[in-house]
């Protein structure tokens, strides 16, 4: 029934999580063996909150009393777990019960959208020439010098400086950081840039606390392991079938005043919408 179809989701975002994890590790492991990022041993060990029967201020309260002083001088936090587990909830609450200009959020995606971007262009000036020639080491370490993380204009921001772009990352994210030049290469880069954008994150992050900001960084242990800060979190949900249910929760409003569909038929649906 019900029961074994929400297990059978949360199963599968188990399994889906695992894969990509997977796939960042190795870019992560790259990186290490060619001298960019340090092998972390140990890694940074986490403070694990168990969702189940946990509202989102529950979750917040854990965090916020862990922190102590940190919440109100500034400091970053890190946060981990399975999809479906609340990150985004709990991301959006604390920035409600810290108030107003207290905290920033962080994106790994803007930088790596900010790369290719670098690198499309300079394939471009240069007749197309392979991703590998593109992506040397010394051809990313060059796109990474054209990238400044400070204040313009009294906000945080990211500006580009090169190959004839000039631009802050909050003026053109939703414009040509999100053309089909940059969104159809962003794999290519990614898969070969995630030591030096980590390296790029962590001391972002670090010039964001030190200013007295809360900054909220999600992300896959893989890479946020590399972002210094004691203040750690692992979402769990011990219960995996609970995991289903809220993923079909969010599937819900697809189905809303519509006539049933066969099992095969939503079960497509539900596929077709997760690929998006």
């Amino acid at each position: 029934g019900f029961g074994k179809l929400s297990t059978f989701e949360g199963d599968a975002i188990v399994q889906r999580d695992e894969e990509d994890a997977e796939k960042l590790q190795k870019g992560v492991d790259a990186s290490v063996a060619a001298g960019v990022l340090p092998k972390l041993n140990p890694p940074p060990t986490y403070q694990v909150i168990d969702v189940l029967g946990k509202t989102p201020d529950d979750v917040c309260d854990a965090i916020l009393k862990h922190m102590g002083d940190a919440a109100n001088k500034g400091g970053v936090v890190v946060l981990c777990g399975l999809s479906g587990t609340g990150k985004g909830t709990t991301v959006a609450k604390l920035q409600s019960r810290l108030g107003p200009g207290k905290t920033k959020t962080w994106s790994n995606g803007d930088v790596f959208r900010s790369l290719t971007l670098l690198a499309a262009t300079w394939r471009e000036k240069n007749y197309n020439p392979a991703w590998d020639k593109a992506l040397t080491p010394t051809r990313v370490a060059e796109f990474m010098s054209m990238l400044e993380f400070g204040k313009f204009d009294g906000s945080w921001d990211i500006k580009v400086k090169g190959l004839g772009v000039d631009a802050l990352v909050s003026k053109v994210k939703n414009t040509p950081l999100k053309a089909p030049l940059v969104a159809k290469n962003i794999p290519t880069v990614a898969e070969r840039t995630q030591g030096e954008v980590v390296t790029f994150a962590a001391a972002a992050a670090k010039k964001m606390g030190d200013d007295g900001l809360v900054v909220l960084l999600e992300g896959r242990e893989a890479t946020v392991n590399y972002i210094p800060s004691p203040y750690r979190y692992t979402l769990t949900m011990s219960d995996r079938a609970v995991l289903g249910q809220r993923r079909d929760k969010h599937l819900a409003f697809f189905t809303k005043a519509r006539p049933p569909l066969p099992a095969l038929s939503f079960l497509k649906m539900r596929y077709s919408i997760e690929s998006l």
